[in-house]
């Protein structure tokens, strides 16, 4: 699966059918009753930001979502039964959430963040036509509105779908507020819509492994933040991460000034075949690394050779699937770790295998802290993570993508993984390992210093990570 900015798409003309939830379904659903279970920590982040922003008018960019090829004219009818198939098998799909500010109006005023689940009986999914696109241009433009508009958490559905119909193949896309799926999450609809529309075509029941709550993973996850108390040894690594230097940040010039923020650019770039990342991922286990503290060792290496850093400082994405309970489910199941290692020793600049063994333990302390959310970090040490709701995290993310179901076709089908982006001033890069090759995917904040030392940046990385895997450390 190609990670795909939008603006980048190119998708091909054809008779557009959308998959939508009839309005009387959506009138019932503003209806439905509350939820006992509140917002996950992090959607009701995710949730209060997207108020902030709306009520500043700043632009976010809130969706994920997805797009892949299928053989010949879809049939449109069991492509909308097997997406209401997929809706009912995920609970964090039929739930939208409502926003009440506090009545006091006074510095203790906050926003109230309640659930509301949709009864399963009231889904229903339909194709509606709604013509032929002769434009590539005016067809993304079309995408494009209906992801904005159609993905609301404040509401129901959250998500929204569709088909572009052709003689020869036809394109599937599916976008979702990001409240209820990760970016992971939104790679195992490929494999599950795919399985279930062709068990439409053919008659038959999907053969598919439950789906996990993402709503109970919520629930767990609160009662875990409730119980940590500031003197816990995850909270106090978190403080000492966030108290003994500056926040992690791109070690070149980005021309962008203190407090603001620019429209990102993305570009993506090869890093390694196939064989070279297996060569390179063998260089990291002979150190005690795996491919994520390598990816970060050679980050390491390049902050102190372009940057004169003495020390990374990362924030690198990790799971928290690690019950099997939440193996197939949609939802948010990431979090951020801190990692900093020292790239300097008594004067003396550490070697690559050196900082392949440093970064290597500094990851495994990193990962211990998985289950604690830098979220509550920040609420019981008073320091925040970001600055305001505009702001993006410079975080740096590696997924090994070839065990999620489906991976194998994903070439075939031209699966496409699709996000849209947001203003930044900083860097944000996701490494993604394929089959046949790992790649990079990266935004940086449109202006001309970043459009040169961005790139530089990052050809200078594929080129130490091609380094380490020929040598072998």
């Amino acid at each position: 699966m190609l990670m795909t900015f939008l603006d980048d798409y190119e998708p091909r003309p054809g008779k557009l059918v959308e998959l939508r939830v009839p309005d009387e379904v959506i009138a019932r659903a503003r209806h439905a009753p509350v939820h006992p279970v509140p917002p996950s920590p992090v959607q009701e982040n995710h949730l209060l930001r997207r108020l902030a922003n709306i009520a500043a008018g700043r632009p976010q960019a809130p969706w994920v979502g997805l797009a892949f090829e299928v053989q010949g004219a879809a049939d449109t009818e069991a492509l909308a039964a097997a997406l209401k198939k997929w809706v009912l098998r995920h609970d964090t799909v039929l739930t939208w959430f409502s926003a009440e500010r506090s009545a006091d109006g006074g510095e203790a005023a906050g926003t109230s963040l309640v659930r509301h689940m949709v009864d399963a009986s009231d889904v229903d999914i339909r194709p509606v036509t709604i013509g032929t696109y002769d434009s590539t241009d005016a067809l993304r433009d079309h995408l494009r509105a209906q992801f904005q508009g159609s993905t609301d958490p404040l509401r129901w559905p959250p998500f929204t779908a569709g088909v572009v119909l052709r003689e020869s193949s036809s394109t599937v896309y599916f976008a979702i507020d990001h409240a209820h799926s990760d970016a992971y999450s939104v790679v195992l609809v490929f494999h599950e819509l795919r399985t279930l529309y062709q068990a439409e075509v053919d008659g038959i029941e999907a053969s598919l492994p439950a789906a996990g709550s993402y709503i109970e993973a919520g629930a767990e996850e609160r009662e875990r933040a409730a119980a940590i108390q500031a003197d816990a040894p995850e909270v106090q690594s978190w403080i000492t991460f966030l108290l003994s230097g500056p926040m992690p940040s791109f070690p070149l010039d980005l021309g962008v000034p203190p407090g603001e923020s620019r429209p990102s650019r993305a570009f993506e770039l090869d890093l390694l075949t196939g064989a070279e990342a297996d060569a390179f991922a063998k260089a990291c286990r002979e150190h005690g690394a795996g491919f994520s503290a390598g990816v970060m060792a050679a980050l390491g290496f390049l902050h102190r050779e372009l940057g004169g850093r003495a020390e990374y400082r990362g924030l690198s994405v990790v799971h928290t699937r690690n019950d099997s309970r939440w193996h197939t489910a949609q939802g948010w199941f990431i979090t951020l770790v801190p990692v900093t290692f020292p790239l300097m020793e008594e004067g003396r600049q550490l070697t690559r295998a050196e900082l392949l063994d440093v970064a290597g333990t500094a990851f495994r302390s990193a990962c211990k802290l998985a289950r604690v959310s830098p979220l509550r970090v920040a609420e019981l040490a008073g320091i925040p993570l970001q600055g305001d709701d505009s702001s993006v995290l410079p975080i740096v993310s590696y997924i090994d993508g070839r065990p999620v179901p489906g991976s194998r076709d994903w070439d075939a089908a031209e699966c496409n993984g699709l996000a849209d982006s947001s203003p930044s001033d900083e860097v944000l890069m996701w490494v993604n390992r394929r089959w046949d090759r790992t790649y990079v995917k990266v935004t940086y904040p449109d202006t001309p210093e970043a459009a040169a030392n961005v790139p530089h940046f990052f050809g200078r990385f594929r080129e130490v990570l091609r380094e380490i895997a020929e040598a072998g450390m």
